[in-house]
């Protein structure tokens, strides 16, 4: 009795019958898969056109808002500097004022000495 595994004496119909059924089962199913793969080959392919697409469009704004802050920042720097002219100016003038009251005071205390050793002699 054979065994149903068992391969025949002549191979010739059986290698002929697994070309068959890979005709017609197997490679249909390989040429569909193959499709979809080219199918979402280009899917990729647009998803990465997009991405590429947003990302200069990212860098545009970036740059842009880079050139804003820039132009922000120096005009802030500029109005600082200004601001700190003119404190220099008051601390300079406030300084001036404060050497002029210290003559005063220095001359009113040789005053007062001098009147204080005249009172006393």
């Amino acid at each position: 009795m054979l065994s149903p595994f068992a391969l025949p004496m002549d191979n010739t119909p059986m290698i002929e019958e697994i070309r068959e059924l890979f005709q017609n089962f197997i490679a249909p199913q390989l040429e569909s898969i193959k499709g979809e793969i080219k199918g979402l080959d280009s899917k990729i392919t647009s998803v990465d056109w997009k991405i590429e697409s947003l990302r200069r469009e990212l860098l545009a704004e970036i740059r842009r808002v880079e050139e804003v802050l820039s132009t922000d920042f120096v005009r802030l720097e500029e109005k600082v500097d200004l601001r700190l002219v003119n404190v220099d100016m008051k601390l300079v003038g406030m300084n001036e004022k404060l050497l002029g009251m210290n003559e005063k005071l220095e001359l009113h205390r040789r005053e007062l000495l001098a009147e204080i050793r005249a009172a006393l002699k």
